[in-house]
């Protein structure tokens, strides 16, 4: 009886061990790691060398220091602006133009233009996968084969405004609209309930709703309010107060 029961429990035993080997040899059913082609892969970030296409300078009216391009050796893809960084991400974008660079070579220029953004408080989000490029904040690009000389008064609101706000602002009935200060240097006012205060002269644009103060002033854009402001004053007034602030507006203070 007793050799019986050992020999029995030497077998149990014997069963156990040999499918707790089979068990540990075997592969899990759920990958521990992602498949090859899942994984991220990591690209050094290289500075572009110089290309057929690159510019030998600065375009006409863009910065000298070449730090304030994302391809600083052809002089492309300028950042110095919010405007310009969240064009330069646009245009990056395309397929026709990341291919006329390497791989480490696009991973600097998104790099470059993805601090731009970043400084200028243009975070780039993803909803539902997608990638909202605008982030809620940058609507309209500086054209960049039209000189800003040659924008008109409609044309300059729809970069500081976008779409929808320009809109918006085409809809604020005249009579809530009034301009109370108008000097060589200054112009003041009001739209509905709001103050807006425009010094030339100290480069400071002053507005107290609740977008411009919680959004659009970090990235030194116009709300609504502001656009409709400014299709009340002297459209020649207007187009040369937008132009010169387009241009300087790394100096004027949003507030």
């Amino acid at each position: 009886m007793r050799v019986g029961r050992r020999t029995r429990t030497g077998a149990t035993d014997a069963r156990r061990a040999s499918a707790a080997s089979v068990v540990s040899n075997r592969e899990p059913e759920y990958p521990l790691r992602l498949p090859e082609a899942f994984q991220p892969s990591v690209v050094r970030a290289v500075k572009p060398m110089r290309k057929r296409d690159g510019r030998p300078g600065p375009p006409q009216g863009y910065p000298k220091d070449p730090d304030r391009y994302a391809d600083p050796a052809n002089w492309k893809y300028p950042v110095h602006t919010p405007f310009h960084a969240r064009a330069a991400r646009r245009y990056f974008n395309k397929p026709g133009n990341r291919a006329r660079y390497t791989p480490e070579e696009q991973a600097y220029v998104d790099k470059k233009i993805n601090e731009a953004l970043e400084r200028f408080g243009v975070a780039v989000k993803i909803r539902g996968g997608e990638i909202e490029e605008e982030a809620g904040i940058i609507q309209a690009d500086v054209p960049m084969n039209k000189d800003i000389d040659r924008m008109g008064l409609d044309e300059l609101l729809l970069v500081l405004l976008g779409r929808n706000r320009l809109e918006s602002a085409k809809g604020i009935a005249p009579e809530l609209i009034s301009i109370d200060k108008e000097t060589a240097t200054l112009l003041s006012g009001s739209v509905k309930a709001y103050a807006v205060r425009i010094d030339t002269k100290e480069r400071l644009l002053e507005h107290d709703c609740v977008d411009f103060r919680t959004n659009r002033a970090t990235a030194r854009l116009l709300c609504k309010h502001l656009g409709a402001f400014l299709r009340q004053v002297d459209s020649a007034r207007g187009i040369r107060l937008l132009r010169g602030l387009l241009r300087e507006r790394d100096h004027w203070t949003f507030q």
